[in-house]
């Protein structure tokens, strides 16, 4: 142990939509660990459980001077959030730095299902995870692989259930938090209401995508596969060069086009979890025809993920975490934004046109340091729902907190070591960013 727990003072911001928040509050006190808690907004207030709290009900624009504040007047070592890129958190971050505590932020997992990721500042471009190939062979390799655990899954209603009730909490409330400014794209009423009609569509959608996924398997055909990423993702509009996902999805078409491999096709599949939104066949459709390439381009929404990865020839994403799954059964991966995983020897680091031709694959051994490595210092076991995953995690992230080992064993580099990239269709031809 680093620190005494007597030394550890944290402070809990905004939690997923659950009861995970209170009940890490909860264990961190039956450790006699002093903690504190902000509400930021009524989904806060309603999920909270774990005991007395403080409200925070001004505008964001005085947030910063009254966290900094907060922070010295309690002695805070360590600021803890879910989500590192609310407007709140992204000042919680600067706060921190600026007074030398720790900034530790927690998401759902790289290596999913029912893992969550914990580690210091930031993920995607502001990780502090290593991103040096040898250095990453060299810590992961003797680590012990994960193990996952079994019955911490939990009933899609129920978290769909969780998320409504915090959305909704927050859209209405026009007295106890009325500043609150929530980071969603689109009116959550709005939202919720376009789910409706892509539920009653749901096995037609499936029948249709099982159709497809069966005919290229059989016909053995050459395809790449992108599955797209919700429009209203954080990590996308964060952690990505587009103003808007179909930027990606035209430049993964032109450069399949430019690439010259006419037994080629690209398969886009619709996120599982998308909001209806966005038209996205009729977006793809008009892209296709823009660049002539019917037939060559398909789109499915439903489908198993995992069995299309299978066999694809190699994947196409912005930054979502099916990279992740995908290096694990070693297929080629390009990323289009910032990833922590985008690292050369994993990620193909080839322009898309190359890679379309002849997609690099992502050296087996270095994946096994990687998930390894990660496993070790940023994952933990369990999951924001079911009673059994929330025991599991509280656990295990409390023993990481007051022990100041996240990221640890020797997966913290000082400063973020990932800069924003550069897109590369071909050579000579980029997007910048």
């Amino acid at each position: 142990m680093t620190l005494r727990n007597c030394e550890k003072v944290f402070l809990l911001l905004q939690g997923p939509p659950s009861r995970f928040s209170s009940l890490l509050f909860k264990e961190l006190k039956s450790r006699q660990v002093k903690c504190f808690k902000i509400h930021l907004s009524l989904g806060d207030w309603l999920f909270w459980q774990g005991g007395s709290a403080d409200n925070y009900r001004g505008k964001l624009s005085d947030w910063p001077a009254y966290l900094k504040d907060y922070i010295q007047k309690n002695g805070v070592t360590d600021v803890v959030y879910y989500a590192d890129r609310t407007p709140y958190h992204k000042a919680a971050i600067k706060i921190a730095a600026e007074l030398g505590i720790n900034a530790i932020t927690y998401e759902n997992g790289y290596l999913r299902p029912f893992w969550i990721t914990l580690e210091h500042g930031g993920m995607s471009r502001l990780s502090h995870f290593p991103n040096d190939p040898q250095d990453i062979l060299r810590k992961g390799q003797n680590l012990p692989l994960p193990v996952t655990h079994k019955n911490l899954g939990h009933p899609f209603w129920l978290e769909a259930w969780n998320e409504v009730v915090f959305s909704l909490a927050n859209y209405f409330d026009i007295a106890f938090f009325r500043h609150y400014q929530s980071d969603k794209v689109y009116n959550p009423i709005y939202e919720y209401l376009n789910y409706i009609p892509r539920l009653l569509r749901d096995k037609k959608n499936q029948k249709k995508a099982e159709a497809i996924t069966s005919r290229l398997k059989a016909e053995k055909q050459r395809f790449f596969l992108f599955p797209l990423q919700m429009q209203n993702d954080y990590q996308l509009r964060e952690n990505s060069p587009f103003d808007h996902q179909s930027e990606a999805i035209e430049l993964a078409i032109q450069s399949l086009k430019l690439s010259g491999q006419q037994d080629t096709s690209l398969l886009f599949k619709i996120h599982p979890m998308d909001n209806g939104i966005e038209p996205w066949e009729k977006i793809i459709s008009e892209l296709t025809a823009r660049h002539n390439l019917e037939g060559r381009i398909l789109v499915i929404d439903g489908g198993n993920l995992n069995k299309i990865m299978n066999f694809c020839t190699g994947i196409i994403t912005i930054n979502s975490t099916v990279g992740v799954h995908g290096l694990q059964k070693i297929k080629p991966i390009v990323t289009l934004g910032d990833a922590m995983y985008d690292i050369p020897g994993l990620t193909s680091q080839q322009p898309l046109t190359a890679f379309f031709q002849q997609p690099e694959p992502p050296i087996a051994e270095l994946v096994d340091a990687f998930v390894r490595l990660i496993a070790a210092t940023i994952q933990i076991h369990g999951s924001f729902i079911s009673a059994k995953g929330r025991e599991l995690a509280v656990h295990e992230m409390c023993d990481r907190l007051i022990t100041n080992s996240v990221n640890q064993p020797g997966a913290f580099l000082p400063t973020p070591p990932r800069i924003r990239k550069t897109v590369s269709m071909s050579k000579g031809e980029q997007l910048h960013i």
